[in-house]
């Protein structure tokens, strides 16, 4: 097992109602609140009035920027920042799935900072500033998926140059998460499904990305991959669950804030593929992460068969006693499993072509690889021709 260190910032506030407590929780971290959140529609407003409403009835000061939109936009957040400035407002509430939440760490980081939200992001060999602090964040998401809410991460789609990419920052971590599935439940069930297959790809990524022992890390994260999809399968059934949406809401969380990789860590670049399919398409992440992981599943899996094997036994039941024979079934099952929660998608259902495929690749090797050896670093070095190919299988 690896060296590790591992803390929890963020005041995680759990259950059915507890919305309400809005008022009480940002108290004490402003006095004028900017309330971020998606652009007004028939199924969001009446969520976006009641957050106003606790606002109101507390006696809180407040600004609403109803402008994020899913893979959050350069324009838009710096948008957002310099609003936030000219408004006088000293803290965050973020009202919304990882695109407002992430989006709203750029605003309260960047408008403390200086600068442009993008002027922060891994980009190639360019060093990004970095920040000198964040105006705090109340963070109440209405999806469970990347556990935005407790983590320092966020990205950032830059659609004048078709890219999209990230940066981390501990400033920028939430001090509060309003956990509330009462919240959670107003969801539909077809995003639902997409943020369940992002839970699951963060979970694979740290599993694969490393041959080191940490048995620990290991049984964390199988737990949360059977608890995902018993939990998924409910919502399925009754998209209202309370408890249902609790459960994911915890794996979403757990699943992406560091526990899930104690003393084995390491990452996959199947994020770092599935980006050019926001940033040239806008393809929703979720339903981007369910088109990128079968083939990269397939395509790998003669590289650590241990790793991928070990995962199909214990996950998706398979007997086969070699491990490169039980690796290359892992593939098969995943999908298996996508085609019957209804979100197997290949890249010809979104009317996407093999026409941008080299640039695309080349985007991800150019912000993410290392240009000496041109391949990204991982367990699995991953070259240009390498991506091109996934693409190809995910067509």
């Amino acid at each position: 097992m690896n060296n590790f260190e591992w803390n929890f910032t963020t005041n995680l506030v759990y259950g059915p109602g507890r919305l309400s407590e809005l008022g009480d929780l940002v108290k004490p971290y402003g006095k004028k609140v900017f309330l971020a959140t998606y652009e007004r529609n028939e199924a969001f407003a009446p969520l976006i009035d009641k957050t106003i409403d606790i606002l109101k009835s507390n006696n809180i000061d407040y600004v609403i920027y109803e402008a994020i939109e899913p893979n959050p936009r350069v324009t838009t957040i710096d948008e957002g920042i310099k609003l936030f400035k000219e408004s006088g407002c000293d803290c965050i509430v973020a009202l919304g799935g990882g695109s407002v939440i992430d989006g709203s760490k750029y605003i309260a980081a960047t408008a403390f900072s200086g600068g442009s939200c993008w002027d922060y992001v891994v980009l190639g060999d360019r060093k990004p500033k970095e920040y000198s602090g964040a105006y705090p964040i109340v963070a109440i998401p209405t999806v469970s998926a990347a556990g935005s809410e407790v983590n320092a991460g966020g990205v950032l789609t830059n659609w004048e140059t078709k890219e999209k990419s990230f940066s981390r920052s501990e400033y920028r971590i939430p001090k509060v998460a309003i956990i509330d599935p009462e919240v959670l439940a107003t969801l539909p069930l077809s995003i639902t499904k997409d943020s369940a297959i992002d839970i699951f790809s963060h979970l694979i990524e740290r599993y694969l990305s490393s041959p080191d022992l940490s048995e620990f890390a290991d049984r964390l994260t199988e737990g949360m991959i059977l608890t995902l999809r018993d939990t998924l399968d409910q919502l399925i059934i009754n998209p209202k669950d309370i408890e249902a949406r609790g459960t994911l809401a915890l794996c979403s969380i757990f699943g992406w804030q560091g526990i899930q990789a104690l003393g084995r860590m390491g990452t996959i670049p199947m994020h770092s593929i599935e980006m050019p399919l926001s940033g040239h398409y806008d393809i929703a992440h979720g339903r981007g992460m369910a088109i990128v992981i079968p083939p990269y599943l397939e395509y790998f899996a003669e590289n650590l068969p241990g790793r991928w094997a070990k995962l199909a036994r214990r996950i998706f039941d398979v007997k086969e006693e070699d491990d490169l024979a039980a690796a290359k079934l892992l593939a098969p099952k995943v999908i298996e499993w996508f085609e019957r929660v209804g979100m197997y998608y290949k890249l010809s259902d979104m009317n996407v072509t093999d026409e941008k495929f080299e640039r695309m690749a080349e985007d991800v090797m150019r912000m993410f690889g290392n240009p000496e050896e041109d391949k990204i670093a991982s367990i699995i070095p991953t070259s240009v021709n390498d991506m091109i190919n996934i693409y190809k299988l995910a067509l």
